[in-house]
């Protein structure tokens, strides 16, 4: 079949290319000693996020904590949200994920560090997050240095 015959919206993925791909960015990371995270926004796959866990990546990042747990459920061990999470009951979605596997997600005030704490109470596994600071986009993070500098 020629790719000009198939129905579009299709997925066509050029494999030799991908590989290539995936392996000079891991061998850059390599190189300078950056462990590879790399996000999963663009392709949504758990086969290809494996792959790039096969080539040496630490683990994956998503956007929210549905990603997270679809990636969960298809073997994937290590996983970053790279957003911050609102919310009692996604906190606890976090909490039962992090029975089983390695999560860990942003936060950028007090507030939500007491939420956290709230949700994470009692269980066997601390809540693993990073401190999200403003670095000039002007969407999320810290601004304050004495706000920063409370959480720690």
């Amino acid at each position: 079949m020629n790719y000009l015959d198939l129905d579009t919206p299709a997925l066509l993925i050029d494999k030799d290319i991908m590989e290539s791909n995936l392996k000079f960015m891991q061998d850059y990371a390599d190189r300078h000693h950056i462990a590879l995270r790399p996000h999963t926004k663009t392709h949504k796959m758990s086969r290809l996020a494996m792959l790039q866990e096969k080539y040496g990546a630490k683990g994956i990042t998503v956007a929210k904590v549905g990603e997270a747990e679809v990636m969960a459920a298809k073997g994937l061990k290590d996983i970053f949200i790279a957003n911050e999470i609102v919310g009692h009951a996604k906190l606890l979605r976090i909490r039962k994920l992090a029975e089983t596997i390695d999560i860990s997600f942003g936060l950028d005030s007090i507030a939500q560090a007491d939420m956290i704490e709230l949700a994470f109470e009692g269980s066997k596994k601390p809540a693993v997050v990073l401190i999200e600071i403003e670095v000039g986009e002007e969407r999320s993070g810290m601004i304050e240095e004495a706000a920063f500098a409370e959480l720690l």
